[in-house]
C-alpha cells in the first residue's frame, strides 16, 4: 500500500525506510515583490475587483498567498498606487496603467517647476550678493576701519563689565532693594 502523494512530498525514500526532507529549500515572495506583482495584475487585467475576488484570483495568477492579499492591497491603497471605493457594503479596488503614467507626468512637471523656482531664487541671491559686495573692496582704509570697529566693540564690552561691577552701589538699584524690603 502506497502513502498519499502529499505525504511523499515531505518524505524521501532512502534505503529501507522513509526520511524527512528539509523544507528549507524554497523561500516565499518578499513583501515588495508581492506589491509589484499585485499592481502588475491590476494593470494587465484593467478591471475592478472586490477583496474576495482578489483573494481567489491572485494566488493562481501571481503566486501571492491569499492570507497576505489584504495586507498587500491595503499598503498599495495607502501609497495611492491602487484606488479604492466603497459601494454599498462592498469594497472595490482598481488601478489602471494610465493613472500611474499620469501621476509620474504630474510629478515630473511639479519637480521641473520647483527646479525653475530654485534657479530663479539662486540667480536673485547671486545678484544680491554682487550688489552687497560693491563698495566693499578689500583696501587698506577698509581694513583699518574694520579693525577700529572691532577695537571699539572690545572697549564697549570691557566698559560693560566694569559697569556691572558698580551696579551694586548704584543709587537706583539700592532704592529698589529698599522698597522691596519694606513691602515684605
Amino acid at each position: 500500500h502506497q502513502p498519499p502523494v502529499t505525504v511523499l512530498k515531505k518524505f524521501k525514500w532512502k534505503g529501507k525506510g522513509l526520511t524527512r526532507t528539509s523544507s528549507m529549500g524554497r523561500k516565499g515572495v518578499s513583501y515588495a515583490e508581492k506589491q509589484v506583482r499585485m499592481q502588475a495584475y491590476f494593470h494587465e487585467t484593467k478591471q475592478v475587483y472586490s477583496l474576495k475576488q482578489l483573494e481567489r484570483k491572485l494566488p493562481k495568477a501571481k503566486g501571492i498567498v491569499s492570507q497576505s492579499v489584504k495586507d498587500v492591497l491595503q499598503s498599495l491603497v495607502d501609497e495611492e498606487k491602487v484606488d479604492f471605493d466603497k459601494i454599498g457594503s462592498g469594497n472595490f479596488f482598481w488601478s489602471f496603467p494610465s493613472k500611474a503614467s499620469q501621476k509620474r507626468k504630474n510629478l515630473i512637471s511639479s519637480l521641473e517647476s520647483e527646479i525653475g523656482k530654485k534657479k530663479r531664487k539662486l540667480d536673485q541671491l547671486q545678484q544680491d550678493k554682487q550688489k552687497a559686495s560693491m563698495g566693499r573692496d578689500d583696501t587698506d582704509s577698509r581694513r583699518k576701519k574694520l579693525q577700529k570697529y572691532k577695537d571699539l566693540q572690545d572697549m564697549i564690552a570691557k566698559v560693560d563689565v566694569e559697569l556691572s561691577k558698580f551696579a551694586a552701589s548704584d543709587p537706583k538699584t539700592i532704592e529698589k532693594k529698599q522698597k522691596a524690603i519694606k513691602v515684605n
